[in-house]
């Protein structure tokens, strides 16, 4: 029976000396039973390598991501039950792949096996090498694993992007949960020192966030007794004056001052790395992130706490996050989290995600947050302030593990975005305060209001100086996700944003946990925020001239800065019953059954209501305003003008004229809808394709190409 063996070699810019190891691979004496495939992974190469200069090899292309990653790749594509390792700046001797798989062979219990690796003769103060005599480096140049003992790992670790110890953690990855990997001295590459400039040896220094992560993962590992901030540049010390006397360093003047010159800048990098970096990651998640199983982006998440569970931006978050990891991308939750706010960590656990936290102090009913006016601000300048806490801690983490993409959520400030970071920004708000600030000037409006003119005027004043701030950072960042295309025309409009720069991204609810009602009732509800732009005024009117219509009850409360209870308790009308607040289920339990949900709002990016009323296989009525009823079919959502209170009770009628098996018809093709638009499946899957143009053309941008 044939064996099929995998080569894997990650390369980037050394065209030459990947088609000499090509050369030398092709040479390899193999046995009569085995069959070997070559596959070369180009990490982003300028120019990119071309499949008909690689003859007998297959190319597989990826974007720079480091070689943890690219060999992730190479290994995703791998089809042997044995998956060899190689570098493009070595020579492999002509039996070295006879070599391994005799040493595989003979010992099934070993999960891999690496060899020998010599240098020539080489000056360590101007060509760089590496050697490896008894195998307890386990370089990846010289490197062989069964197959079934990577996947059981996930491979390499994505959180190490340097090549530097991505090998060695791999190993003892290894070896701690498949067995052992041991040493063939006949399975030999020879590694020649190759040229390197001063400038790339010399910020090597910042590798010492790898040596933090290896050494606080691995600490019976640990080579020196110090602890691990100062353990890098304690053991770079020793390196260098072990290259120094190796070297020869002292014997001409010109050779002690390149020493000079090499060690300190490297020892002066590893430094300040150690001084500026340890607080951003020293308390990261030091767990492996097994880049096989989390191959996708590594994503950097700003906003509230997610949470599925939960309603409002929680829930929304949650489920989208938990869809994006259980399609393999990593998630870094960067949240500010206080006493006041749901269990920062709902999400759960999940292999890539991993949570980064500052407590706040914020509390309620303290002399700050008495009054909903002082709450709502000091809420946001707490969240504010921590956020910035945050946002050095993910400058930090990025330089030790870069992002692919911060994905901001729910707000538009970016207070917890590091600026002059070359990582693409996707911003989502929830709302903008230009549109709330619209409609809380609007001229009548104070008329529904039980807010008096101070609180409206500072009100004014707060939601101003927001609209300011947003307008400023739209621009900054590389792309905003709107919920609808409405709002997006809104945030174009409003904060001078280049239409080509937004994107439609709904939002989601989980339409599994909601149930069609068995019973059907003439009701009306009416949910939403007790406040200005929600539309109350026509649910008021309906009431007073329809007054034989069927009861409507409307549930909410006021919002922070808008109280509009004064227009409600004045109607004259015994159709209208305000509910107030009421938990999540109770409003959901009201919904089901209902005749119809109405949305009559004049300003509303998305509105959840409609989602959750349609998943309960209740129509909506809602104003063309309402961002979630785009691309809704009619006969499930019937959308009118705003103030148009004939056009709301016609389609009201036109719902109570329905009989019972009508309804239960009705209730089916609504829950289709929400299933059909709402899932968290399908925004992922529209998130997934927003943010991959926006990687392209940020790349696209910053280095004129899409290799």
């Amino acid at each position: 029976m044939t064996q099929m063996v995998s080569i894997v070699v990650a390369s980037k810019n050394r065209r030459e000396l990947l088609l000499q190891l090509l050369d030398a691979l092709r040479l390899q004496e193999v046995p009569d039973d085995v069959e070997v495939e070559i596959i070369v992974v180009d990490d982003g190469s300028t120019p990119a390598y071309v499949s008909s200069e690689l003859a007998g090899a297959r190319l597989v292309r990826c974007e720079g991501v480091g070689p943890a990653r690219a060999r992730n790749r190479g290994i995703g594509v791998a089809t042997g039950d044995v998956v060899f390792f190689t570098d493009d700046d070595v020579i492999v001797d002509r039996g070295w792949l006879a070599a391994g798989l005799a040493y595989l062979e003979a010992h099934p219990g070993e999960a891999g096996v690496t060899g020998e690796t010599s240098s020539p003769t080489y000056d360590p103060l101007y060509e760089h090498s590496v050697e490896d005599h008894d195998g307890g480096s386990f370089l990846t140049c010289n490197v062989a694993y069964r197959r079934v003992a990577l996947l059981a790992v996930g491979g390499f670790d994505r959180l190490l992007p340097h090549a530097a110890h991505e090998d060695r953690d791999l190993a003892w990855r290894i070896i701690s949960h498949e067995g052992p990997v041991g040493f063939c001295r006949e399975m030999k590459v020879t590694h020649p020192g190759r040229p390197f400039r001063y400038r790339t040896w010399v910020k090597r220094g910042r590798l010492a966030v790898d040596d933090w992560l290896l050494m606080s993962r691995y600490p019976e590992r640990r080579a020196t007794k110090y602890g691990i901030r100062w353990s890098p540049l304690i053991g770079g010390i020793r390196r260098w004056m072990s290259i120094g006397v190796q070297a020869k360093a002292w014997s001409s003047p010109l050779r002690t001052l390149r020493w000079f010159f090499l060690a300190g800048g490297q020892l002066s990098w590893i430094l300040i790395v150690t001084i500026r970096r340890w607080s951003s990651v020293r308390e990261r998640d030091i767990r492996a992130v097994p880049g096989l199983r989390v191959d996708g982006l590594r994503i950097a998440y700003v906003g509230p706490s997610p949470d599925p569970t939960a309603g409002g931006a929680p829930g929304v978050a949650g489920l989208i996050l938990r869809e994006l990891l259980e399609r393999g991308h990593g998630v870094d939750c960067f949240v500010v989290a206080s006493v006041e706010d749901a269990e920062p960590t709902a999400l759960g656990e999940h292999e890539g995600l991993t949570y980064v936290l500052e407590q706040s102090g914020f509390r309620f009913m303290k002399w700050y947050s008495r009054s909903r006016l002082t709450k709502m601000a000091s809420s946001q300048v707490f969240t504010a302030v921590h956020r910035r806490r945050l946002a050095r801690r993910l400058a930090g983490l990025h330089r030790a593990s870069p992002y692919d993409v911060v994905y901001q959520f729910s707000t538009f400030e970016s207070f917890g975005i590091p600026r002059h970071l070359p990582i693409p920004v996707i911003s989502q708000p929830s709302v903008h305060a230009q549109g709330e600030l619209r409609w809380l000037v609007a001229k009548g409006a104070r008329n529904f209001s039980d807010d008096g003119i101070v609180r409206r005027r500072l009100v004014s004043l707060w939601l101003r100086a927001r609209a300011r701030r947003q307008a400023r950072d739209a621009q900054r960042v590389t792309a905003i996700f709107a919920l609808s295309r409405v709002f997006a025309h809104h945030i174009s409009e409003d904060y001078g944003v280049p239409e080509n720069k937004i994107f439609v991204v709904p939002n989601c609810i989980d339409v599994s946990e909601y149930k069609i009602s068995q019973t059907f009732s003439e009701s009306v509800v009416s949910v939403g925020r007790i406040a200005v732009r929600k539309g109350l005024e026509d649910v008021v009117s309906l009431a007073e001239r329809y007054p034989e219509g069927p009861p409507i009850s409307v549930f909410g409360s006021p919002s922070l800065w808008s109280d509009y209870g004064r227009l409600l308790r004045e109607c004259r009308s015994p159709r209208l019953h305000i509910e107030g607040h009421r938990p999540r289920s109770e409003v959901v339990d009201a919904m089901a059954g209902a005749t119809a949900v109405l949305q009559m709002s004049r300003y509303e990016p998305f509105g959840l209501t409609v989602a959750e009323a349609l998943a309960v296989g209740t129509p909506v009525i809602v104003t063309r305003e309402v961002g979630a009823a785009e691309g809704l079919p009619s006969n499930v959502c019937r959308v009118v003008a705003p103030g148009d209170v004939a056009a709301i009770e016609e389609n009201l009628a036109s719902f109570l004229k329905l009989s019972l098996e009508e309804r239960q018809a009705l209730a089916i093709d609504c829950r289709a809808v929400a299933l059909l638009h709402f899932s968290p499946q399908k925004i992922a899957d529209d998130w997934e394709r927003a943010a991959q143009l926006v990687l392209e053309s940020f790349k696209l941008k910053r280095f004129g190409t899409n290799s």
